[in-house]
């Protein structure tokens, strides 16, 4: 059979129509029949090199024709497609041998399309919400290079003596389909390689409470050989537990990796949502790993061959497995990146074609279905699954003539809008009884991380629905193929049919962002529970008494979530624990109230009760005292959150709030204190408005003081601590006018302190902290001079009070602290080698402190943020490797603070900031596979975090950063019109806030590297003199900061802008700089070498 249609390179191929066209380019490029059989001769022969005779015998049907008419065809095809001669992309010439491709093709081998049409002809091509499976083969398209790779690694694992292959990918990036539809049906060809004789499913997503060995003893059971069981007479709980227990064979001899009768069959064991292993209660720690050495076992035993496949979300949990990371060096996980435009169009035309379908336009032919689709795909975060979803919905909506038309889709809404409005429309045919349950059945099988805030759907038993209004509301949406129903180890449950309808119908959004607070918590008592159950229902397991068991309570009591029985049993056993603690509790009470009564009256006639009472207030104001100081600061290093919370509550509780002018100043003080804690309790959490209104609060309260005794350096000290929380909220959301204001405010503070107590080193101590931050601030607005100076005087006197307290862990920290911030500012003078041995040196320190203090993990966080900062020094020299070292060790240990503490939002961004500079090593390395899926995922851990914090300016940043790479990726495989929406998307994030504040540094170089990525675009596209507008814009940007600055974030985009606009001058005169400094940065480099 001919081919009619394939892919060379990014340009597509019909040689029915003898054309060629690009997907991102809407005309058709006509081709002579003779050279498009010399295309077809070459890319049926992809690779091998055709001599001029070999073409002439192919293509000329024995005509005596000269060797000039191949020269000819191919002076043609090269002229089509843009190629050169000298810089061939496409098609080269080897001198005196011939011709060879040198782009990729990509034809569809592995369907047997001559027997699609009859096949599809009654059926639809599409599949909806659901996976492709193996029946689908012959019209799965679009994945025929990730198929070959895909074999192909699998086939050099099985070489390597483990063939286990983790296939990463997003939620509904097709990880299933790719394996079901594709990699399979190919293995089972005859003369594949590997050859397969069969394969077995199990999806650890939808085994409900199933135990794990059960699970995967019943997904062996269903291999067979020629009709025979692979593993006669066995049980599935036998056959799963041995592989389970270390050195236990299944019984009557037959190994699970044996095969006796014919050694050469080789069989697969999918393991499909591997996720399920990290968020799901049943898997404890110990289970896990049981289960991963029965499939490492597998993989070596040489008959079973193990793919897993996994969300790329949950890396940081699979990074955690050696077992799971063993095969990463030997190229063991493939990295399924979304399909590229052409590849889409491929999804969407080659079915139809084999199903006789037709694609519609609208009367002027402006617009084309398939092209609409197209476009619509490529910029969606859910392409594929909404794309199958629509397409099977404009099937069901066809014309009598086969034609998928451009009214239907536009009816249903597009590709985002048509699962939403699907969803709508099957609700408001229902009675309005059945359309309440709605959140009830959302609660049922919708769950939320407690360690990631990740949405996921679930599997719930239809024995769960509770009334009759439940049950219609279910099917309805089942028959519309919006829910699945399936049947689970004899148990009916249904689902969303992808949890791409959780991300696309609103009101699921809804419902999930007001009950995401109670999902989290629901997920985290499961876990909880299970560890409960595990452990023998042991008592230290059960939940504390307090805010965790109060919490817990009153998510049983409100049933606006439902839990299970586990999760009710915990939160029993803990109450009745809580109420036998508060018996002995009254009981002691009594006891000392009956021996408080003896005092009482004894005091009273000893005349002594007014000393007791003031002996008692002032043992309490200690306490209070000794909460808000000391226990405080012992927290904090911790980042235990809730603790510090809970303090700064129960210190409230007692400073009753009131008029400022009428408590004693003492009172006031306490109350500021415990304000102060709670907002910076809050503004760690993200709530930044709460943290605001508690130092509003705190600050009324401290003026109050301020007026009556301005000279108590406790009161200067709190004050100071409150201007100093004001400016760093300021800082974070990018207002610097407000930060210096905020900054200086608190340095005077400490001067005054320090005037009051010279000789107290706390008072030494509190100033180097203000002038620190202070230094900060005039980094951000690039005044590296003055920076410079407040961090010397800073780190001179901690110094000097670390040698009054050389004890003191928290003063080595903040001293570390600083050394980092004048490694920053020497960077930023070009003293790239001196702020290198200064991180260097902040290391040791941190070192240490860590080793004297290793729970408190907020010297864990600050390695880590060490750890990020030289890596970016480390990749400016170009000394990559140990930067890619250094961000490996800093990425271990934020995931380690947030194992601790999850809720810590500044921890969080940290975390990104690493997985950012992560990325930029892989694009600088051009590892854009494992890029990609990093640099997708950030956006959307990003877009959460905004939903809590819009105004954050750092995670503003992220997101345009995220957006930019995002887009310089595309722009390297020539999806140029994606790579233009990605940029313009990030430049729209920083544009406003630039143009408000030319002052702040960072978003001036983050604005101007946007700029560069969109004059590359326009490079690419041959757009020479828009490219150059957009470089002097650059310049423009940052010429009043280059002229006088050193630092290499921004000189490397000052030198490339002015090189791409032409002004050699200044561009040489920046290179010199940055020469003379050590700079060897990736893109610079790269620039300077590009003509």
């Amino acid at each position: 059979m001919k081919v009619k249609r394939f892919q060379f390179g990014d340009w597509q191929v019909d040689a029915q129509a003898c054309a060629v066209w690009r997907e991102d380019e809407a005309a058709q490029i006509p081709v002579e029949p003779r050279a498009l059989d010399v295309l077809m001769a070459l890319c049926m022969n992809a690779g091998k090199i055709l001599s001029a005779d070999d073409l002439l015998h192919l293509c000329w049907d024995g005509i005596a024709v000269g060797e000039n008419q191949v020269h000819k065809a191919i002076t043609q095809l090269r002229k089509a497609l843009g190629d050169s001669a000298t810089e061939p992309r496409y098609i080269e010439n080897i001198r005196k041998r011939g011709y060879r491709t040198v782009a990729p093709v990509i034809m569809a081998t592995h369907r047997d399309a001559d027997l699609a049409p009859e096949t599809w002809a009654r059926e639809s091509p599409y599949v909806g919400l659901a996976s492709f499976e193996a029946t689908h083969s012959s019209v799965f398209f679009g994945r025929d290079v990730a198929v070959t790779r895909l074999r192909d690694l699998l086939a050099s694992q099985a070489n390597g003596g483990r063939a286990f292959v983790l296939i990463l990918g997003a939620s509904g990036s097709g990880k299933t389909s790719l394996v079901q539809a594709g990699l399979l049906p190919a293995l089972m060809r005859d003369g594949a390689t590997p050859r397969i004789t069969g394969a077995t499913i199990l999806d650890l997503g939808g085994i409900g409470a199933v135990p794990l060995p059960t699970a995967l003893g019943g997904a062996l059971l269903d291999l067979d050989r020629d009709g025979e069981p692979l593993y006669a007479g066995q049980s599935a709980e036998h056959l799963g537990q041995s592989l389970i227990e270390e050195g236990q064979a299944p019984r009557d001899g037959t190994r699970p990796t044996d095969a006796p009768e014919t050694a050469g069959d080789r069989f697969i064991l999918f393991i499909d949502r591997l996720e399920a292993l990290f968020s799901a209660a049943f898997a404890s720690g110990l289970q896990r790993r049981q289960f991963l050495t029965a499939l490492d076992r597998l993989a070596r035993g040489g008959q079973v061959m193990v793919i897993a496949a996994c969300r790329n979300d949950f890396y940081p949990d699979l990074a955690k497995e050696p077992l799971l990371m063993e095969g990463k060096a030997a190229g063991g996980h493939f990295d399924l990146l979304p399909p590229s435009r052409a590849e889409i169009g491929q999804m969407i035309r080659l079915p139809a074609e084999i199903a006789g379908l037709s694609f519609g336009g609208d009367p002027d032919g402006n617009e084309r279905l398939d092209d609409l689709l197209c476009d619509a795909a490529a910029d969606s975060p859910d392409a594929l699954p909404l794309l199958q979803y629509t397409l099977q919905q404009l099937y069901l909506l066809r014309s009598p003539t086969r034609e998928l038309t451009l009214a239907a889709y536009r009816g249903l809404g597009g590709i985002e809008g048509a699962i939403g409005r699907r969803a709508e429309a099957t609700l408001a045919t229902l009675p309005a009884a059945a359309q309440a349950a709605l959140p009830r059945i959302f609660s049922l099988m919708v769950a939320v991380s407690a360690a990631d805030d990740t949405v996921r759907g679930l599997r719930a038993a239809w024995s769960n629905l509770a009334t009759e209004d439940e049950r219609t509301l279910v099917r309805a949406l089942v028959d519309e193929r919006l829910f699945v129903s399936q049947v689970s180890e004899t148990q009916a449950v249904f689902g969303v049919a992808h949890e791409a309808l959780l991300r696309q119908w609103p009101r699921a959004v809804t419902w999930i962002a007001e009950h995401r607070q109670a999902l989290r918590a629901r997920s985290q008592l499961e876990g909880l529970a299970q560890q409960w159950l595990n452990e023998g229902r042991r008592a230290d397991r059960l939940l504390r008494r307090g805010k965790p068991l109060e919490e817990a309570r009153d998510l049983v009591s409100r049933a606006t979530v439902p839990v299970s029985a586990e999760v009710k049993a915990l939160v029993t056993a803990s109450t009745r624990q809580a109420k036998r603690a508060d018996r002995l509790r009254l009981g002691a009470m009594v006891s000392f109230a009956a021996i408080a009564l003896v005092a009482a009256f004894l005091g009273l006639r000893a005349s002594r009760a007014e000393a007791v009472a003031a002996q008692r207030l002032q043992g309490a104001e200690e306490l209070v005292d000794y909460m808000l100081g000391d226990l405080a600061e012992k927290l904090q290093p911790l980042g235990r959150l809730d603790v510090l919370d809970g303090v700064a509550q129960k210190a409230l509780g007692y400073l009753t709030v009131d008029d400022p002018g009428r408590i004693p100043s003492e009172a006031r003080l306490r109350q500021a204190k415990a304000l102060q804690t709670l907002a910076d309790v809050n503004r760690s959490r993200g709530n930044v408005d709460i943290a605001l209104k508690a130092l509003g609060q705190a600050e009324s309260l401290l003026q109050a003081n301020l007026a009556e005794r301005a000279h108590d350096g406790e009161t200067l000290k709190t004050a100071g601590s409150i201007a100093f929380w004001y400016g760093q909220i300021a800082l974070d959301q990018g207002r610097l006018d407000e930060t210096m204001r905020r900054f200086t405010q608190y340095r005077d503070f400490a001067q005054r302190r320090m005037s009051l107590e010279p000789n107290e080193p706390n008072a030494w101590i509190e100033l180097s902290y203000a002038l620190s931050s202070l230094g900060t601030a005039h980094l951000r607005e690039g005044e590296d001079d003055m920076a410079t100076d407040n961090l010397n005087d800073s780190i001179a006197l901690k110094r000097r009070a670390i040698m009054a307290h050389p004890d003191n862990i928290s003063l080595s920290a903040d001293l570390a602290n600083s050394l980092s911030l004048l490694a920053e500012a020497q960077s930023e003078r070009g003293q790239l080698e001196a702020a290198t041995d200064l991180y260097d040196e902040q290391r040791e320190v941190l070192d240490e402190v860590h080793r004297r203090q290793p729970d408190a993990a907020v010297w864990l966080f600050r390695l880590a943020a060490a750890g990020r900062l030289k890596s970016s020094l480390l990749e400016a020299q170009g000394k990559t490797a140990p930067a890619i070292v250094s961000l490996g060790q800093a990425m271990a240990q934020i995931d380690d603070c947030l194992h601790r503490e999850p809720e810590n939002r500044r921890w969080q961004i940290t975390r990104t900031e690493i997985r950012l500079l992560k990325a930029r090593a892989d694009l600088a390395g051009g590892n854009f596979e494992s890029a990609l899926p990093d640099i997708i995922n950030i956006e959307t851990t990003v877009d959460q975090m905004l939903r809590v914090n819009p105004a954050d300016d750092q995670l503003q940043r992220q997101k345009a950063e995220a957006l930019m790479l995002h887009g310089t990726i595309l722009t390297s495989t020539k999806e140029l019109n994606s790579a233009i929406q990605k940029i313009e998307e990030a430049a729209n994030i920083v544009r406003g806030s630039y143009e408000r504040d030319h002052k702040d540094k960072l978003r001036t170089i983050l604005f101007s590297n946007i700029l560069l990525a969109s004059s590359n675009i326009f490079l690419t596209r041959g757009e020479n003199t828009e490219a150059k507008k957009v470089c002097q814009n650059v310049v423009d940007a940052l010429k009043t900061m280059a002229l006088l600055s050193k630092d290499f974030r921004i000189l490397d985009p000052w030198v490339r802008a002015n090189r791409c606009s032409g002004n050699q001058a200044m561009a040489e005169a920046g290179s010199r700089i940055l020469s003379t400094m050590g700079y060897r940065g990736t893109e610079y480099l790269q620039s300077t070498t590009t003509p």
